[in-house]
C-alpha cells in the first residue's frame, strides 16, 4: 500500500504541475480519469456495488488469504486513485 500511495502522490504531483502551468484541460481529464477509474475498481473489489446476500456468499467461499489479497489490492487502488481525484478537483477549481 505504501508503494501505491507513493505512486499516486507522485503521479498527482506531476499532473498538477503540468495542469497548473500549461492550463490545458487534458490534465484534468487524465487525473480525474485515473482517480475515478481506480476508485471504481476499488469499489468493485470491496463489494460496494452488490447486495448483502452476494457479499456473504462470496465471503463464505473465499479463503482468508484470497480475502486479504483482495483487500490489499483495494487499498492500493484507493491510495493511487484518491490523490489523483483530488488533484482533478483542485485543477477544476483553479481553472
Amino acid at each position: 500500500m505504501k508503494k501505491g500511495f507513493l505512486i499516486g502522490i507522485l503521479l498527482a504531483f506531476f499532473l498538477f504541475l503540468f495542469g497548473f502551468f500549461t492550463n490545458l484541460d487534458v490534465f484534468i481529464l487524465i487525473s480525474g480519469g485515473i482517480g475515478l477509474g481506480c476508485l471504481l475498481v476499488a469499489g468493485l473489489l470491496s463489494g460496494v456495488f452488490i447486495s448483502g446476500d452476494k457479499i456473504r456468499a462470496n465471503f463464505t467461499t473465499e479463503t482468508s488469504s484470497e480475502g486479504q489479497k483482495r483487500y490489499n489490492r483495494m487499498l492500493t487502488l484507493v491510495a493511487v486513485g484518491a490523490p489523483n481525484f483530488l488533484v482533478a478537483i483542485l485543477l477544476t477549481m483553479i481553472s
